[in-house]
């Protein structure tokens, strides 16, 4: 695998500037109208174009980054993951109801050594342990449901967790590297979109979605490349996604 490539290829294609413009343009528009639910539909839009950079890169496309033109393609694709993660990682928010649990019997308790205490302690170390371990477990399966999801856009292959399972075994040392580098991505626009400050608000509200864009196009590159190699070298399973 080529991880430098990852960082890069963006800049590479001939038209990067206009493709990232626009969606820099979403990435903004959502995030200045998260707290809308409208606001929602140009980032689903983003993480459906995501989704399509996994199957250019899996697929061995020159320039990965697809025209900004199938909208409702864009936006099914995204709904269809979003709602996958999210069915993912609802067992993680399930077991925050005992963690709060437990926060609010060791507030009202007051400090004083008993019972009650003991049971809010266990409820909150324990649902704490249970949520890390579950979040872990969904970010090594990532990979593979966006290469399902990529390569056959039914969202049930999002839950075929056999198939999960064995992609993610067959490419285990990759998918770790590969997440790995998607936090190194993150740091790194977290840098750019804070230096947006330096320039005053009008900076940031390029640096910050642009950054979270180019983050998330890095993941995507990352993702396909993953799937790339995994379709050379075991041809007859990966048929079968």
């Amino acid at each position: 695998m080529d991880f430098g490539k990852a960082f890069t290829y963006v800049f590479e294609d001939p038209d990067w500037l206009r493709k990232l413009g626009i969606g820099t343009l979403l990435m903004l528009v959502g995030i200045l109208f998260s707290w809308l639910i409208i606001g929602l539909i140009p980032l689903i839009i983003v993480l459906g174009y995501t989704v399509v950079v996994v199957r250019n890169v899996s697929n061995g496309d020159r320039y990965p980054l697809p025209e900004w033109q199938d909208w409702g393609g864009f936006f099914i694709l995204g709904l269809k993951l979003m709602v996958a993660l999210f069915v993912w990682l609802l067992p993680a928010f399930i077991v925050l109801v005992p963690v709060m649990i437990g926060s609010a019997l060791a507030d009202s308790n007051n400090g004083n050594m008993g019972g009650m205490e003991t049971i809010a302690i266990l409820l909150t170390v324990c649902g704490s342990c249970l949520m890390i371990l579950w979040s872990l477990v969904v970010t090594l399966f990532t990979p593979a449901i966006y290469v399902r999801l990529a390569r056959t856009e039914r969202i049930g292959s999002a839950f075929e967790f056999g198939k999960l399972w064995a992609f993610t075994q067959r490419n285990l040392g990759d998918v770790i590297i590969s997440i790995l580098l998607v936090w190194l991505a993150s740091f790194i626009a977290a840098i750019a979109g804070m230096l947006g400050f330096i320039a005053l608000l009008v900076g940031a509200l390029i640096t910050i979605p642009a950054a979270t864009l180019w983050q998330y196009l890095v993941q995507s590159h990352l993702f396909g490349q993953i799937a790339a190699k995994d379709r050379a070298s075991n041809l007859a399973e990966v048929e079968d996604l």
